[in-house]
């Protein structure tokens, strides 16, 4: 956040300078968080990767990733025309890619794209992703241009040597100059799955350093609600707050620098909920106090 912006909501918190961080209120001492987020940009160009694992177990996976890719594309088509597919493997030692699948691909190709990569055995998702945008086939694959969402899908955990932390900061040196989302389809420790055989615990590091979480690859039928899993290919109309138990009545919302009133707090997943969807490119930010234990 700027610190024009910091110094805005410390005022408005605080009536004060924006140099202290706590305050004494009622015999309590408090802090003042700030959270914020952009909205996308309307998009133009979307380059779509999904990396797939091939291995036996996900076989019966298949057809969801079909659907739910798919529906997706046709959420995308509602904003631009200019957009295109790409399937790899998991297994960097024998990575197989197919694609681009884009607006003149039939609805069959798409429905077919998953069930044509080989089986394979390694389930490395970060080290695959690396691998191929750093190879010839994936540098033509990738626009410079071209907003870029990431789909990593496993029902194991990521096996590479590639730690967490270092594959976010990769993906965004190697995106800085566009907008760019990670959605993570993998098994969850209290997944629908009825068992934890592997936990995809990197998945999940990954994207929450994005601000969400993980799609439960055993969901019934989470190809319905992929395509609301990525902010490029739907605008958000709240924010979930990083600190639990806000002080409700020192709550601020701003949009573009401008306060506004119309929302909510939803306590039970520690969110604002906006009354109405800001346009694209829209800066939100929320300031409010927490009691410091």
């Amino acid at each position: 956040m700027k610190p024009l912006q910091m110094c805005m909501f410390f005022l408005a918190l605080l009536s004060a300078a924006c140099t202290p961080d706590y305050q004494v209120s009622d015999q309590s001492e408090v802090r003042v968080v700030v959270d914020s987020f952009i909205q996308a940009d309307q998009l133009e160009e979307l380059d779509v990767l999904v990396v797939l694992d091939t291995s036996g177990s996900m076989s019966d996976n298949y057809e969801d990733v079909a659907d739910g890719m798919d529906m997706l594309r046709g959420d995308i088509e509602s904003l631009t025309l200019d957009y295109q597919f790409g399937y790899i493997t998991m297994d960097p030692s024998r990575l197989n890619y197919i694609g681009p699948y884009d607006a003149s691909s039939s609805a069959i190709d798409m429905l077919m794209a998953p069930s044509l990569l080989p089986m394979t055995m390694l389930e490395e998702g970060f080290g695959a992703t690396y691998t191929f945008l750093e190879s010839e086939e994936g540098l033509g694959f990738r626009r410079p241009e071209a907003d870029f969402l990431l789909f990593l899908i496993s029902d194991e955990n990521e096996q590479s040597a590639i730690p967490t932390d270092l594959f976010y900061d990769w993906l965004h040196d190697e995106f800085q100059g566009v907008n760019h989302d990670v959605v993570a389809i993998t098994q969850l420790e209290d997944s629908e799955c009825g068992y934890t055989y592997d936990i995809g615990e990197k998945y999940e590091e990954l994207v929450n350093l994005y601000g969400k979480d993980p799609i439960d690859i055993c969901e019934e039928d989470w190809s319905v609600w992929l395509s609301n899993s990525s902010y490029l290919t739907q605008l958000k109309d709240f924010i979930v707050l990083s600190e639990p138990d806000p002080i409700l009545e020192s709550i601020i919302v701003y949009v573009d620098q401008e306060a506004i009133y119309n929302w909510s707090y939803i306590e039970d997943t520690n969110t604002i909920q906006l009354g109405f969807i800001p346009d694209y490119g829209s800066i939100i930010e929320v300031g409010y106090n927490v009691n410091v234990i």
